[in-house]
């Protein structure tokens, strides 16, 4: 015990706690404010579902905008690839001496 308390007081370690110790503090108590009480779920009234019935026909109307820009943007990535995979052939070609 004596040697246990030399080392913490040098070296900064913390006494040992007793196993009651552990288990109380690794089991914090449960108070009752923090307990989850089951609630019901409200319904969505009427207005509000078909207010989201209209944005999702919003969305849908404009499926095809969003798909063409969608292909837009592959198609100018696959270019953009094509135009740095020839200019990195450029410049093997130009470290080389060959042009």
């Amino acid at each position: 015990m004596a040697m246990s308390l030399a080392r913490s007081a040098c070296c900064g370690v913390a006494a040992p706690r007793s196993s009651t110790t552990r288990v109380a503090a690794a089991r914090p108590a449960v108070r009752p404010s923090l307990r989850a009480t089951p609630q019901k779920a409200a319904a969505p009234s009427r207005a509000v579902a078909a207010k989201a019935f209209t944005e999702v026909a919003m969305i849908a109307g404009e499926a095809e905008f969003i798909a063409g820009t969608a292909l837009t943007m592959v198609g100018m990535t696959l270019v953009g690839l094509a135009i740095g995979f020839v200019l990195l052939r450029v410049e093997s070609l130009v470290q080389e001496g060959k042009l």
